[in-house]
């Protein structure tokens, strides 16, 4: 009885295991082939074919036609079909595989391009062959210097990590840990007109106005806060995954930065991401990227522990322009609790560039002016 028992169990066993039986859908598959896709053949274990070149991350120039040369290891011939993507969108080419293949970059932005080159054979196979490019700017930014139009009062305590300028009063918004608020200023004399404290677990960075409302970042703890402009009245709360840094507007959506070289575009209302963009320059990647401010459809971006700030070309994330602030702050006016270079802020009537720094006793109206390097 117990021997027959034992039967029964081994003959359960087989009509259940996956490899027993054949469920529908699988029928007349071999073990360890993949399922067929889009009515094709089966794709096999073992590709026939391979990037040979170029290596996988190398960095180009955004322009450049770059050659990619798929090489095969049998006699299965000519795909009879080939596509490609960047970042899961169509990407235009020529040539064929196996052999080279001219993907021209005119057209796409600078900064990483996953790239998925798909080869459909006379047989139905397919083969998929990924390739990670990256591009940097094709442009040499231009460089420029400042002239001091104007210098003005500062409160050196304000350890500024946003600003902006609107209707004749400055907005700003201050870090450190149980020190941090957001301020109405008047320019001309750096009085503080109205000044909310934030919660001390809380650290303030990131301002910006949008659509009559003040947008306010903090660094760590992954929550910002939406303010009447008046009132300083708490409309509401945003969330986001990164730390928050710099913060801006485009008119349309909000721009943020997490200190990396990325700048997240989000839509106002939910904040929740609708775009990426990477930022590059002609040597690569720009990292650092903290307070923002949208000039003239151009992103500027403080460039963090650095005396630079850089122009951004949205469309593209190429740094067009460069702004070296070396020496702005007079050795007079240095003091033990100084830091680094932070805050922009642009007067749109009266094209007026404004910019301090963290615990800065002054504040500048600057001109940027060419330079011949």
């Amino acid at each position: 009885m117990q021997a027959y028992s034992n039967f029964l169990l081994f003959v359960f066993f087989i009509l259940v295991s996956p490899t027993g039986g054949c469920s529908e859908g699988d029928s007349g598959r071999k073990a360890g082939e993949a399922p067929a896709a889009d009515g094709l053949a089966d794709v096999p274990a073992r590709l026939s074919g391979q990037i040979t070149e170029p290596i996988d991350g190398a960095l180009f120039a955004r322009g450049e036609n770059i050659a990619i040369v798929v090489s095969m290891d049998d006699d299965r011939g000519k795909a009879a079909s080939v596509n490609m993507t960047a970042n899961g969108r169509e990407a235009a080419f020529t040539g064929e595989v196996p052999g080279r293949l001219y993907w021209d970059t005119s057209d796409q932005p600078v900064g990483t391009r996953q790239l998925r080159i798909t080869a459909v054979f006379d047989d139905g196979t397919r083969e998929t062959y990924p390739l990670r490019i990256e591009l940097k700017s094709d442009i040499v930014p231009a460089l420029y210097g400042y002239r001091i139009i104007n210098s003005y009062p500062h409160d050196i305590r304000a350890f500024t990590q946003g600003l902006l300028y609107d209707n004749g009063y400055l907005y700003e918004s201050t870090g450190r840990y149980g020190e941090s608020t957001l301020r109405k200023v008047r320019p001309e004399t750096g009085e503080v007109l109205r000044s909310l404290n934030l919660d001390r677990d809380l650290f303030g960075e990131g301002l910006s106005l949008h659509d009559g409302k003040l947008y306010q970042l903090t660094w760590k703890s992954h929550v910002g806060f939406i303010y009447d402009k008046d009132s300083f009245r708490v409309l509401g709360r945003i969330h986001y995954p990164t730390e928050g840094w710099g913060l801006t507007s485009n008119g349309v959506n909000l721009i943020k930065t997490d200190g990396s070289h990325y700048l997240y575009v989000m839509e106002p209302q939910y904040f929740t991401e609708a775009d990426r963009i990477e930022v590059y320059d002609n040597n690569g990647k720009v990292d650092n990227l903290n307070e923002l401010e949208f000039i003239d459809g151009n992103v500027y971006a403080n460039v963090f522990d650095t005396d630079y700030i850089v122009i951004i070309e949205p469309e593209t994330g190429r740094v067009t322009g460069r702004i070296d602030l070396t020496g702005l702050l007079d050795q007079r006016y240095h003091h033990p609790n100084l830091d680094v270079l932070n805050g922009i802020a642009y007067d749109r009537e009266n094209d007026r560039l404004f910019v301090t720094g963290k615990n800065w006793p002054r504040l500048f109206e600057i001109e940027k002016v060419p330079r011949q390097d």
